[in-house]
């Protein structure tokens, strides 16, 4: 049996038989919102239990340092780098298993991927908060200078009394690997748990305090809230937490710098 042959058919767009092939979504095609919360994101419950499980393990590898030096030593720039070199491990392993290890996703989940939108956005918008944190804290150290509030006046640290060698770690740690394990921490991975459960402009003002008060130093609270809001906004606006990195970095080594040198 034979049956006829359909007429053929020219598509037009109003036909809803038409195959829409799906929007590819790559290279700045996907919105930065989309690339903060992946299909498996993680929530609350993990970003509180990160914490206390960094806190514990800060707290026991401080211990155990201060129990291997002497008193005299407290100060030294061995216990300072190392006291950096597990702060670094620490919070970089916890956003790793909390994250990524547990919900999936990979380095990317944390926002170790390129910027997520088009245009010269991406690189313009890192020099524009490193310049609106430095001038805050300008601003701020002046104000609180000829106040004359020595408990928001932080204390300086004793780089003119390090070897080389210590320096160079020193400047390894504080420009380098510890921004980096802060942003991967506090926005790549903190800030995406408290957003995907209160929306991201909590995420951003929670994920800053928690920034601030992890610092547990009175004299810079407001400076690091401060930086922590914007470097929080950089990321819900770009998807990417390269850029948050490299202000991050570039913050302390300005800082470093000026404590150094000047």
């Amino acid at each position: 049996m034979r049956f006829p042959e359909e007429p053929y058919h020219i598509p037009t767009p109003e036909d809803p038989s038409v195959f829409t092939p799906p929007v590819r979504r790559n290279q700045g095609n996907i919105s930065p919102d989309d690339a903060l919360f992946p299909p498996r994101p993680w929530g609350l419950g993990a970003v509180l239990a990160a914490i206390v499980t960094a806190l514990a393990f800060l707290g026991l590898g401080l211990l155990l340092l201060l129990l291997t030096v002497s008193e005299e030593n407290a100060d030294s720039a061995l216990v300072f780098n190392v006291s950096l070199a597990v702060l670094v491990v620490v919070l970089a392993a916890t956003a790793w298993v909390f994250g990524p290890a547990m919900h999936g996703g990979g380095l990317r989940s944390l926002g170790l991927r390129p910027p997520q939108i088009p245009g010269n956005a991406p690189w313009l918008l890192p020099p524009l908060v490193l310049v609106a944190v430095l001038v805050f804290n300008g601003v701020y150290t002046s104000v609180v200078n000829a106040l004359g509030i020595e408990v928001l006046q932080p204390q300086d640290l004793p780089f003119d009394e390090y070897g080389a060698l210590a320096l160079v770690f020193s400047g390894i740690f504080v420009a380098l690997a510890g921004p980096f394990a802060e942003e991967l921490f506090f926005r790549g991975f903190v800030f995406r748990g408290i957003a995907h459960r209160w929306g991201p402009a909590t995420g951003i003002l929670l994920s800053a305090a928690i920034f601030s008060i992890a610092h547990a130093n009175v004299a810079v609270l407001l400076p690091i809230f401060v930086a922590g809001l914007l470097l929080g906004w950089l990321y819900r606006r770009t998807g990417s937490l390269w850029g948050c990195v490299w202000v991050h970095a570039t913050q302390n080594a300005v800082a470093f710098s000026a404590a150094l040198f000047l």
